[in-house]
């Protein structure tokens, strides 16, 4: 079994093309449609303190530090990108997932510099983590699924965030199907 076909495998690892991810045309019409009712001027909304629509604004969020919500060229330390991925408390938007090609499209604008201006240099493609789905469907022996995200593999356990609490549970891989086994393993490869 291969990994779902919505996870994400974002490789930088070849200069990116015409079709690289662009501000105006790419992004915004993402924000717009899933992030803009909490989070305008137009809406009068600042949720969290974060304003989308005015770039001055969204700017700064944009910087490579530990406090900026953004870090151009490091989409894996952005915490904008984290919060779509991940399925914890502050998981936006908040009732539902981004697409994969959104996604995608927002990381590769992150690792390309994060810039508003379609003609500014990219950043230099670096190599991406995997980016995983936040839920998972898992096989046991038994053919009972369990729906639970990937953390880790630990020893001869895989290591499941559990959706109703985000706890995380370790697993033995040797009561989970063939296939689930195969999923862990491929899950743990960077």
């Amino acid at each position: 079994m291969s990994l779902p076909r919505h996870t994400l495998l974002i490789s930088f690892l070849a200069a990116f093309t015409a079709g690289a991810a662009d501000f105006k045309k790419d992004i915004q019409p993402i924000l717009e449609k899933n992030c803009y009712e909490c989070h305008s001027e137009k809406n009068k909304k600042r949720k969290g303190g974060f304003v989308f629509d005015v770039l001055e604004t969204f700017k700064l969020d944009i910087a490579d530090n530990d406090v900026a919500q953004i870090r151009p060229g490091k989409p894996a330390e952005s915490h904008f990108l984290d919060i779509m991925i991940n399925n914890g408390k502050n998981h936006m938007p908040p009732d539902e997932q981004l697409s994969a090609g959104d996604i995608k499209k927002i990381t590769e604008w992150i690792a390309e510099g994060a810039s508003f201006d379609k003609d500014a240099p990219k950043l230099a493609p670096v190599a991406a983590k995997k980016v995983l789905p936040p839920i998972m469907s898992w096989t046991n022996l038994d053919g009972k699924t369990i729906k639970a995200g990937f953390v880790r593999l630990e020893g001869e356990n895989v290591v499941l965030r559990m959706p109703a609490n985000a706890a995380e549970v370790p697993y033995p891989l040797a009561k989970l199907s063939e296939a689930s086994q195969k999923l862990a393993r491929d899950c743990a490869v960077p």
